[in-house]
């Protein structure tokens, strides 16, 4: 059996390896700091080369030493752009969170996430971690890997031609709906605080006597934890809507390549 490999075959191997490496450098789950690093760059190797024998890529087209280096960052660039994007989408969730705690009152009750190494309010955490268990349950996380080997297809290797114009526009939109989208998946929990804020007030001014401010925390933090209860059931539609929207910024970013 013949086990050689002509050079341009290694070299576009390597191209696929970039691309992929940046990608799990930096996509939603993938980059978690508790995974090692030697995982994943086991990983990336591996799915480097299931995409590598399944697809038909095409040999690289270079002249010198420094050509094929510019075109292997390219590819780490298309790598880590991707991977980016998608954390992004993600960390729509952790802003929701935040904002359901800054309105209930947990906005002290914070915890070291070694995820991401920052301190996130505990009901971001528990958001964040609910989407991603839901995501490896229903194996949503292969549309992640769907993407990246499409983008290949989309942007063969070597053939990057950025667009800044296109992705300047497509990423400020991007960021509108990012405060939105946040903010809807916050909605009914602000919404009850408002509305029990405005009973709250109402009945302060019709008893004065009463310490309003020692009896609308406990309720504040009753009503809230109770709203959290019932959105609780709507996890895994939030989840497959920012699976969605993850590919769908995907796609629009290599547009732009």
């Amino acid at each position: 059996m013949d086990l050689r490999i002509s050079t341009l075959t290694l070299e576009a191997f390597l191209l696929v390896l970039a691309r992929t490496g940046g990608f799990i450098a930096t996509a939603p789950l993938f980059s978690n700091r508790s995974i090692n690093t030697r995982l994943r760059v086991l990983v990336a190797g591996c799915i480097a080369i299931m995409i590598f024998t399944s697809m038909n890529m095409p040999l690289p087209e270079y002249t010198t030493v420094f050509g094929y280096t510019v075109l292997l960052l390219k590819e780490l660039f298309i790598g880590l752009s991707l991977g980016f994007v998608s954390s992004f989408v993600m960390a729509i969730i952790v802003m929701a969170g935040e904002f359901i705690d800054r309105e209930i009152g947990f906005t002290m009750a914070t915890t070291f996430d070694p995820s991401v190494g920052t301190m996130v309010t505990i009901t971001a955490e528990l958001y964040d971690k609910m989407i991603y268990l839901i995501i490896l349950i229903t194996n949503l996380h292969f549309y992640i890997l769907r993407a990246l080997a499409q983008s290949f297809d989309v942007v063969p290797l070597g053939h990057i031609n950025i667009n800044y114009g296109y992705l300047f526009t497509e990423v400020l939109g991007f960021i509108g709906q990012y405060f939105s989208i946040g903010f809807r998946i916050a909605m009914p929990v602000f919404l009850s605080t408002i509305i029990l804020n405005v009973i709250l007030g109402v009945i302060s001014k019709s008893s004065p006597q009463m310490n309003m401010f020692a009896i609308g925390m406990q309720l504040k933090v009753l009503g809230g934890l109770l709203m959290l209860s019932i959105v609780t059931m709507y996890i895994p539609s939030i989840a497959n809507y920012l699976v969605e929207k993850m590919n769908d910024v995907v796609t629009t970013v290599l547009g732009g390549l």
